[in-house]
This record gives structure tokens, C-alpha cells and sequence, in this order.
């Protein structure tokens, strides 16, 4: 898994991107090695957003979170995209599973 981290009037400090990487291992059990985790943290007005994008095998997924801190952000953008992964795969394995047939009833 790639990861890369941008920033938007900030420069992403090492420690940042240390705890990014640290945080993003909950990641790989999710995500094979071709996935690619990006961070884009944006400083505006004594605020810091921080926008996760994740692409892998053609699905993307994306998380947001804006608060004082981007380590803060940091802790609220990994669950919010993990729930999605999580609810895209309960739907995919509800789908495998079959639904119900529709049978025509015999009315003679």
C-alpha cells in the first residue's frame, strides 16, 4: 500500500506522517499491496481538513474531517472510511448470497 501525504498551506511535520503511517496499518488487512491511501491536509482559517482518498482495484473511497488539530483528523478519517469498506462489503456479500426468486403463482 502507498501512502501520500499532501499539504494544502501547511507542510506535514514528520511526526505526522509517522502517526499517518502507524494509524494506516488498519488498513492493510483491508487492502491489497496495489492500494493507494492519499491525505491531503489543508490549513484555512485556524482550522486543519484533512481528506483521506483511498483507490484500490478500481473503487474509491473517501473520508473527511476538519478540526484544530490534524492529528485529530487523523483519528476520525480512518473509522468514516473503514465503516464504508465494511458497509460496501456487507452489500456485496448480500448480493452473493441470492435474494428472493420470484416464482409465479399457480391461480387455476
Amino acid at each position: 500500500m502507498r501512502i501520500e501525504i499532501f499539504g494544502k498551506n501547511y507542510n506535514p511535520s514528520d511526526s505526522l506522517k509517522a502517526i499517518t503511517e502507524k494509524k494506516c496499518a488498519k488498513l492493510d488487512r483491508r487492502f491489497d499491496d496495489d492500494a493507494e491511501v492519499k491525505f491531503t491536509v489543508t490549513y484555512e482559517n485556524g482550522d486543519y481538513t484533512t481528506d483521506m482518498v483511498v483507490t484500490a482495484k478500481g473503487i474509491t473511497y473517501r473520508a473527511s474531517a476538519q478540526s484544530e488539530s490534524p492529528f485529530d483528523n487523523i483519528d476520525e478519517v480512518i473509522p468514516r472510511l473503514l465503516g464504508q469498506v465494511r458497509k460496501q462489503k456487507d452489500i456485496w456479500e448480500k448480493d452473493k448470497k441470492g435474494g428472493v426468486v420470484d416464482t409465479p403463482d399457480d391461480e387455476e
